[in-house]
Order: C-alpha cells, then sequence, then structure tokens
C-alpha cells in the first residue's frame, strides 16, 4: 500500500498544479480583457447638482482650527491615536458645514464577551480641501483688484516715490 500510495500522490499534486495553471492563465485573460475594455467616464459625467462654493472666504473664517489630545484616561476603549492632533471641534464645524460631520459607531468590548457601541462625530478634513482653494481664489481676486486700484492711485500721484 505505500507502494501505491506516493505515485497516487504525486499524479494528485500534478493535477492541481495543472489545475492551479489553467486558473492563472485564465485569470490572467480575464483581468486582461476587463481592462482592456475599461470604459473612459469624465467626472463630470459621474457628478450631478454641481455648483460653485458660495462664501467660501466667509465659511471659513468663522472656523476656529484647534490643536488637542484625546482623552484617554476616560476613552482607552474607544483607541484614538496617541499625540497632539490638529483639527476642529466636530460641533462647531457641523454648524457652518454640516455635510462635512458625520456620526460613526465604534463597537468596543466593556466586560467579558461583552460589547457596547459608542456614536462619534467625525470631521472630513479632506473636504474642506475644495472649500479652501475657493477662499484662495476668493483672496486672489481681491489682490488683483486692490493692486489694479493701488496702481491707480500711484498713476494719480505724480510725486509718488516707489
Amino acid at each position: 500500500m505505500p507502494v501505491t500510495l506516493f505515485p497516487t500522490l504525486s499524479i494528485l499534486l500534478i493535477m492541481r498544479y495543472i489545475n492551479f495553471k489553467r486558473s492563472f492563465i485564465f485569470i490572467s485573460f480575464l483581468l486582461a480583457s476587463i481592462f482592456s475594455s475599461a470604459q473612459d467616464i469624465s467626472d463630470t459625467a459621474i457628478k450631478k447638482n454641481i455648483s460653485v462654493i458660495d462664501d467660501p472666504l466667509q465659511k471659513l473664517t468663522q472656523l476656529s482650527p484647534v490643536s488637542y489630545e484625546y482623552d484617554h484616561a476616560d476613552y482607552k476603549h474607544l483607541k484614538f491615536q496617541q499625540g497632539r492632533q490638529y483639527g476642529f471641534i466636530a460641533e462647531d464645524l457641523q454648524a457652518i458645514f454640516p455635510n462635512l460631520v458625520k456620526e460613526r459607531s465604534v463597537s468596543y468590548m466593556f466586560g467579558k464577551n461583552t460589547y457596547r457601541n459608542a456614536k462619534i462625530k467625525v470631521v472630513d478634513q479632506v473636504s474642506l480641501i475644495p472649500v479652501m482653494v475657493a477662499c484662495i481664489k476668493e483672496q486672489q481676486s481681491e489682490i488683483e483688484i486692490l493692486k489694479a486700484e493701488i496702481k491707480e492711485l500711484k498713476k494719480k500721484l505724480p510725486d509718488f516715490k516707489n
């Protein structure tokens, strides 16, 4: 019996290798056909209700950026990041940009085989980037207007020295 076991085992291994090789070739072919026939869809085609951000500078100046540390003594079970963090207080940001604050449920172990859920507010800070870009553009426009006004005032004052 041991003599016939080894040839049978080697045949099974060879068959498994052949199936693996066929599977690998099939998957490679499938992936190649998917990526070669990928459809290009523009960003404006997949987004709707596109609008310019209204009064970005006025909104952004209402925000109060803060630095903080999480209270690990009382909320160790929530496993927040250690050290100094930079950001916003969620409730303050929510008053100005309600869409940038979400509620997240965090599950934690409360006892032996007992779990609890805590609901915390999280800020989508990355989504503030377009607002900041809109602010920079608005400020740059104001700077250009002020430069033009200064240039006109300099023309009216012939004795003005640079």
